[in-house]
């Protein structure tokens, strides 16, 4: 599933990159001895980058939100391969996912360009380095050979977010209660407008497509987190129930009710 970076959370990965950069240059120019090491540097900051990130979306599972949460009566718990059964039954999913793929498969591809630039570019910059003892070259051939792939694989990750407007994130996993709904990388409260942030929820109630979702905008993006259930009639009525969604609609083949 393509994840989808918040204004706050895009600013901390530029920061968090240009840091880095800045790091791997001091340690290539002073230390040039280390430069096969510094791509190890690499690897593992980008995998510390990578846990930070998924922290952040599984919050919740000790959130004060969450808490409260479970402190209510559950009243409905989903099963994992129902869920996979009915995504495998569902036609319209697979042209839903087709943007997030091609937003998966840039994002791919930025990868493979850092992979493959990293032992073309410095070997050319061991070469210069040792040639000259002028710190300024030094420092600008290190710098280019870490900024010229970054701005490649900002551009298109840039791009890749620009492709999907609307994401689905299929939630395979997830508990209903009085009190609001549970799952991975989903935390919210009933009734629907005491959600933190000030989040607005609307909900799509789809019986034939067995899946009810709560949808959000966040920036120019659509955001649909979807419940799968053999009882979505039962899951729709629980949360129109509890949630008092102020925007309810019913999608059903050929027509759309509210």
């Amino acid at each position: 599933m393509a994840y989808q970076m918040s204004k706050k959370q895009w600013a901390f990965s530029i920061s968090y990159g240009q840091g880095m950069i800045a790091l791997l240059t001091v340690l290539n120019v002073f230390y040039p001895q280390y430069l096969s090491y510094t791509f190890i540097i690499f690897i593992i900051g980008m995998v510390a980058f990578t846990v930070v990130m998924m922290k952040s979306q599984l919050k919740h599972i000790t959130s004060k939100e969450a808490k409260e949460i479970k402190e209510g009566r559950r009243l409905y718990k989903s099963d994992p391969s129902e869920i996979r059964e009915l995504q495998a039954r569902d036609t319209k999913l697979v042209a839903e996912l087709k943007p997030m793929m091609k937003s998966a498969a840039l994002s791919l591809l930025s990868m493979v360009v850092a992979f493959a630039w990293y032992p073309m570019y410095f070997n050319y910059a061991r070469g210069v380095a040792a040639s000259t003892s002028d710190l300024v070259v030094r420092l600008a051939v290190f710098l280019i050979g870490y900024e010229i792939p970054y701005l490649m694989i900002t551009l298109l990750n840039l791009w890749s977010r620009r492709m999907v407007k609307d994401v689905v994130q299929v939630i395979t996993n997830y508990e209903v209660y009085n009190k609001g709904v549970l799952g991975m990388g989903l935390t919210i409260k009933f009734p629907l407008e005491e959600n933190k942030g000030g989040d607005t929820y609307k909900v799509v109630y789809n019986p034939s497509r067995k899946f009810v979702e709560f949808v959000m905008r966040r920036g120019k993006t659509t955001v649909r987190y979807r419940l799968y259930s053999r009882s979505c009639d039962r899951l729709a009525d629980i949360i129109k129930r509890y949630g008092k969604p102020k925007d309810f609609e019913v999608i059903r083949e050929g027509s759309t009710r509210r």
